[in-house]
């Protein structure tokens, strides 16, 4: 599947070309109804054309031909004029002509001169190599009979030198808005003829059948006077019904394609728009997934540490052991009264909340029990940090009390005392639970 981008960025030229198709399709819908009614106001004047000119013709008696009204007794050379557009965009209307062009030409077998009217006639006709002795390009949107007289003269002039004996006109026949078919038109001479006097049929178009008028008309000067000058205005009246009809089917052509353009751009968009959707919601789905999936991953990243946390508190901790007391010894500073230099040691102020001596500072002496110890003469701190452990019996059961757990420590936490560090004594209560050593 493309990327996201790329889909993207087709919808947008797809859109784009959509809005230029649909431009062209008002403007040719806007063009094609001003050419067919230039054509169709000029076809019945060009078909009541053909009448009058039988029937001066006949007036004429038996006076000479005109040039342009006799036929070769033998046709040697073809000219074939191919009436184009200058633009594409028209589907194949300029193909189709060629096509036509071409097979008839190959068919009459005879050595064939090409005279392109538009640029798309005369382009692949020079790829072809096809002999081509002139070409005509840029004509009006509104042509008018001075515009196709330089073409209808280089016609006229080959065949009365003799250079072609025959002169043809394809071009495509505006049927209606949705049919236009291409045709070959006998030219010069202009005589009258049948379509299966023609090689391929199929193509020709059918000159309308006239006849002689039985109504007798007077000619001034004369028949042939007026022959001779109603015949090559009546050639270049037919070049230029052509052309006309040329230009109908053109702008026909190209609204048809440029619609059918316009409907296929909005069925791709849709198709590109189903795809894009479809891929975004792949996309979409894919960034779930893996939003789920992490969100998993670190939900049992999160257990798995948390049960190795457990197992690491529920796993027992082998304890330093807690080095012993110092010893008191009976050199003491508080025994000496001096501070080791010879000099009375002054013991620090206690803090303002407790008193001095007061043994209730050692965690497990309450009043009862410092009331035991003061009757056996144990009355200040120093004093009971040089007590011994037998001493403090002596003095619980004098005084009739129970055993104190804690009086292991007494001393210690005296000894701290009787020196003011009372931040050690703090940090060593911290360490003794309910005031015993573990």
């Amino acid at each position: 599947m493309p990327p996201l981008r790329e889909v993207r960025n087709r919808i947008r030229s797809v859109k784009n070309i959509s809005q230029i198709t649909r431009a062209l399709e008002a403007v040719s819908a806007s063009r094609v109804r001003r050419a067919q009614a230039r054509a169709l106001a000029s076809r019945y004047y060009a078909e009541k054309a053909w009448e009058i000119l039988v029937n001066v013709q006949a007036g004429a008696g038996g006076s000479a031909p005109h040039p342009l009204l006799t036929e070769r007794e033998e046709v040697n050379r073809v000219m074939v004029i191919v009436i184009t557009s200058d633009r594409g965009l028209a589907g194949s209307f300029n193909s189709n002509v060629i096509r036509v062009a071409e097979r008839f030409s190959n068919r009459l077998g005879k050595p064939i001169d090409f005279v392109t009217v538009g640029r798309k006639g005369r382009d692949t006709l020079v790829r072809q190599r096809a002999n081509i002795v002139a070409e005509f390009s840029d004509m009006p949107a509104e042509p008018t009979i001075n515009d196709i007289t330089p073409i209808s003269r280089l016609a006229v002039d080959a065949f009365m030198k003799g250079e072609v004996d025959e002169v043809l006109i394809a071009y495509t026949d505006f049927v209606n808005m949705l049919t236009q078919r291409p045709v070959v038109l006998g030219w010069l001479p202009l005589t009258p003829h049948t379509i299966a006097e023609q090689v391929a049929g199929e193509y020709v178009k059918d000159v309308p059948h006239v006849t002689e008028s039985a109504t007798n008309y007077d000619y001034e000067p004369n028949a042939s006077a007026v022959l001779e000058e109603i015949v090559p205005r009546f050639t270049e009246l037919q070049l230029y019904q052509a052309l006309l009809e040329s230009q109908a089917s053109e702008h026909a052509a190209r609204m048809a394609a440029m619609r059918n353009a316009t409907d296929n751009a909005s069925q791709l968009v849709g198709d590109l728009t189903l795809e894009y959707n479809k891929a975004r919601q792949a996309a979409i789905t894919s960034e779930i997934l893996d939003i789920v999936g992490g969100a998993n991953a670190l939900q049992q990243s999160i257990e798995a540490t948390a049960k190795a946390m457990m197992d690491t508190l529920d796993t027992p901790h082998p304890t330093a052991p807690r080095a012993p007391a110092p010893a008191l010894t009976a050199a003491s500073d508080a025994e000496r009264g001096s501070n080791g230099n010879g000099k009375s040691a002054q013991p620090a102020a206690a803090p303002k909340n407790v008193k001095q001596d007061d043994l209730k500072v050692v965690e497990g002496i309450g009043p009862k029990m410092e009331k035991a110890l003061k009757a056996a003469g144990i009355d200040t701190w120093a004093k009971l940090a040089e007590a011994t452990e037998a001493d403090i019996h002596a003095a619980i059961e004098a005084a009739g009390m129970s055993f104190a757990p804690s009086l292991g420590t007494w001393s210690q936490q005296a000894s701290y005392a009787a020196k003011g560090d009372w931040d050690g004594l703090q940090t060593y209560k911290n360490e003794l639970t309910a005031g015993r050593a573990d």
